[in-house]
């Protein structure tokens, strides 16, 4: 098959979505099949010959106004878009249900920022964009939607009446041999020096380009928490800096050196060597690479049910899931376990077996049956067009 794979950046060395892109086009290469990359913006450094640049102009609808009109002399025999535009045979909205994450993402702002917001008429114009981007993705087209979790699914039939016959469940995968416990064992006494951490201390790695997002603030209030009750802990933090307020919410906590931002890291593996455990209670996350990657590298982790791969996880076996990122209780208590001297050990060969259960090559597997599903739809005329 000649696949046109819609994305809105390309960039193997950027954020989850960017990542997944990266590592689905050799992918389908292997199997076979001729990946097409559709895109606005690309990293110099990994442009290739079967990129295709379409000037980006302002506004969602626009930018999927420019896709419609880009593919069809590309010629594919199937459109994958991954949430930019509303041409496509399968839709695989990357980010989850847009207007879902908008909500939780709102509830992880303080009140007073709420009520700001809510006053700012971008924001109106930003929700209307997105909900007739959405309106035109899931009622104006019969292609078939992948949902990476089931959680992503109940929203897409709630928010927007998708029927479960359009919907095929492919949970998110990731490369675990790159992601390898052999491999972190023997990065482990380096990563933890650069960082200057002794061995009496516990550290607990966070990873995000959406601080808030994805719970930064309830992990450090959860981790202040911790200290005060004689722990000794590290929080380190990479990938996008806090904003603003959460910045002037970490300086309000007085953690010091015992919480560091790394920033932006290109191979995080050295990170996750250093760490005793992953955390992410996030408010919103489709179906987080990252706490797959964690859970490749042996390393219990802390998440919520707001997270789609938690719907894998056995609480207490293979990872930690509490209701809510506010319920700091809750999450200090869950951290406490999973950094107590033998938990990773306990936990870590149930939690590879999680990751290479939700491989890169078991999602390719499932995309590519995606595609010949489309296929199908489109040929049978006992479907409708």
């Amino acid at each position: 098959m000649k696949i046109a794979l819609v994305c809105d950046t390309w960039n193997p060395e950027g954020g989850g979505l960017e990542r997944y892109v990266a590592q689905l086009v050799p992918r389908l290469e292997r199997r076979g099949h001729e990946a097409h990359v559709v895109a606005f913006r690309a990293a110099p450094a990994h442009r290739f010959g079967r990129l295709h640049l379409v000037e980006a102009p302002a506004g969602r609808l626009n930018r999927a106004r420019a896709v419609e009109r880009a593919l069809p002399a590309l010629g594919a025999d199937v459109v994958h878009d991954t949430g930019v535009g509303w041409t496509y045979d399968v839709l695989q909205p990357l980010a989850g249900a847009r207007m879902a994450n908008h909500r939780r993402a709102f509830a992880s702002l303080p009140a007073l920022q709420r009520w700001r917001r809510r006053a700012r008429p971008a924001l109106w114009r930003w929700r209307r964009e997105v909900r007739e981007l959405e309106r035109r993705q899931y009622r104006g087209s019969d292609g078939l939607v992948i949902a990476c979790s089931s959680m992503v699914a109940r929203d897409l039939a709630a928010l927007h009446g998708v029927a479960d016959e359009r919907i095929r469940r492919v949970s998110n995968g990731i490369d675990v041999d790159r992601f390898d416990p052999g491999r972190c064992a023997e990065l482990r006494s380096p990563a933890r020096a650069a960082l200057d951490v002794d061995p009496a201390t516990a550290v607990i790695l966070f990873s995000a380009y959406n601080p808030r997002l994805k719970g930064l603030g309830p992990l450090l209030r959860a981790g202040a928490k911790m200290i005060r009750g004689g722990v000794r802990l590290r929080i380190v933090a990479i990938g996008g800096e806090p904003d603003a307020a959460l910045r002037a919410d970490i300086a309000s906590l007085g953690l010091g050196s015992a919480y560091s931002h790394l920033g932006d890291i290109a191979d995080p593996i050295s990170c996750y060597a250093a760490a005793d455990a992953f955390a992410l209670p996030t408010y919103y996350d489709a179906g987080s690479l990252t706490a797959l990657e964690a859970c490749a590298c042996g390393l219990p982790v802390v998440t919520t049910r707001h997270n789609g791969v938690a719907e894998h996880f056995t609480h207490g076996r293979d990872g930690f899931v509490i209701d809510h990122a506010d319920d700091v209780a809750a999450l200090a208590q869950s951290l406490e376990q999973a950094i107590t001297p033998g938990t990773r050990q306990r936990m870590g060969a149930p939690a590879r077996a999680l990751a290479i259960a939700n491989d890169a090559e078991r999602n390719a597997d499932g995309v590519v049956a995606a595609y010949r599903d489309a296929l199908t739809r489109r040929t049978d005329p006992r479907k409708p067009a």
